[in-house]
């Protein structure tokens, strides 16, 4: 399979039938850069022989945005030179589990692939905001984003103001929260200031249709934060949030039902632990924690 959902003259977006699930290819003048190859094997395949066909003589830097074992699955198809990711993943006390994750897919499935399974090796790790790395002309900026994972991270290529922002912001599913919604709010916050320091103008989520304007991100932003505000209200109100209208934004409720229950259940802890606070207001839903650092957790 071959599905390029985008082009242009740096940017090849391939998409997964499983999820909508999207690898990038970054040409630049000096290096290709791989995000997330994924899922089936001849997916992965026509990633890499476009790749072999494309890369000359640059040199081809794989990065991964977090260990999710879908994103970490097309490992082993690419002779990488350097391969980044976040110092979080590197140190994943779970990797093991991750491995067996991507076993147990291509069992159930009967799956063959090309090439081993392996927990990706980093050559260049993240350990903090705005790391950059050089490449010649190329520019490569890295932020840590945790909340849907706790090792998950973005990078934007300067250059050509584009943000791969692993699984945060896509159109196809709420937030999928499998670590702090405390973290994940910080993260869709810190997009803001992101942009600001890289003028950005396109964002490739993990999974759905890309974010090809300002605009488009800005108000994915505020539906995954309308979406965490709204279940946070839900658990300390009582009142839950209502189900039909998320089912009328998002179409898929037979997989995304379980990630809804599993964001409510890792939240209500949280609120008991005395994570986040809820403070009702007439005019507005939105939790004034945002605004007073005093209350910050």
């Amino acid at each position: 399979m071959n599905n390029i959902v985008y082009k242009d003259r740096h940017v090849t977006v391939f998409q997964s039938a499983l999820f909508q699930t999207n690898s990038t290819v970054v040409e630049m003048e000096d290096l290709v850069l791989v995000v997330d190859p994924a899922w089936l094997p001849d997916e992965v395949m026509a990633i890499s022989n476009y790749v072999d066909r494309i890369r000359g003589k640059r040199e081809l830097f794989l990065v991964f945005t977090h260990s999710d074992f879908d994103h970490i699955i097309g490992y082993k198809a690419f002779r990488a030179d350097k391969v980044f990711m976040s110092k979080a993943m590197a140190e994943n006390p779970e990797r093991e589990a991750r491995l067996g994750e991507v076993l147990e897919f291509d069992d159930k499935y009967y799956i063959t692939r090309p090439y081993p399974i392996e927990y990706p090796q980093p050559d260049f790790t993240i350990f903090r905001d705005a790391v950059q790395y050089r490449h010649h002309s190329t520019k490569m900026t890295f932020y840590l984003a945790p909340g849907h994972t706790a090792d998950s991270m973005m990078v934007v290529v300067w250059q050509i103001g584009l943000c791969i922002a692993g699984d945060y912001l896509s159109d196809v599913e709420f937030p999928v929260i499998a670590q702090s919604s405390v973290e994940y709010e910080a993260t869709l916050n810190k997009l803001l200031a992101i942009h600001d320091r890289n003028w950005f103008t396109r964002l490739i989520p993990g999974h759905g249709n890309l974010s090809l304007s300002i605009n488009d991100w800005l108000q994915r932003r505020t539906e995954s934060l309308s979406y965490i505000y709204s279940l946070r209200e839900g658990i300390a109100t009582g009142v839950q949030m209502d189900e039909g209208s998320l089912w009328s934004r998002y179409h898929f409720p037979v997989s995304q039902m379980k990630v809804h229950s599993e964001n409510i259940e890792l939240m209500t802890k949280e609120y008991a632990q005395g994570l986040w606070k809820w403070y009702p207001t007439e005019k507005s839903g939105i939790n004034p924690d945002l605004s007073d650092p005093d209350d910050e957790v």
